[in-house]
């Protein structure tokens, strides 16, 4: 079984280790839980999201990332908008792609088991400061990381 997550890019579903056998480049811990960078190059940042049971990352947009994610395990919602006063939820399904145009609003809340999201997106110089944060539940509003 394979996951698509973007056109052109098939995932392995990883159903014998679970998305926890992932092999990542790198790791970094966030405040609500942590990403894996798995593969970056033509064009494209790779990662896994792991989001703590109830945690919910920023409200922020990006000016020209364009983000394709997937639910692989555990459930989730996405708050997505392209006002802050018009902001709706989605409950994500496991293995549907999820695209997130440049300035959309958007934030994830995990469910109460927790959430692994894979995320496809553009990398260009500049993407990690490509983050407006409208609202963070740990204090960093404003700012990118």
């Amino acid at each position: 079984m394979r996951i698509a997550s973007a056109p052109g890019h098939d995932i392995p579903a990883h159903r014998r280790g679970g998305p926890a056998a992932i092999a990542a480049e790198r790791r970094i811990a966030k405040p609500w839980g942590e990403e894996l960078i798995i593969s970056r190059g033509d064009g494209e940042l790779r990662k896994i999201l792991r989001i703590r049971p109830g945690r919910r990352l920023s409200l922020q947009y990006h000016r020209r990332k364009r983000e394709t994610l997937t639910l692989l395990a555990g459930s989730a919602v996405l708050t997505i908008g392209g006002d802050p006063g018009q902001l709706r939820d989605v409950p994500l399904e496991a293995g549907e792609p999820v695209e997130i145009a440049p300035l959309s609003i958007h934030r994830f809340r995990a469910g109460d088991g927790g959430a692994v999201l894979l995320e496809v997106a553009t990398d260009a110089p500049g993407h990690a400061e490509d983050v407006i944060r409208l609202a963070d539940d740990y204090g960093r509003a404003g700012a990118a990381d």
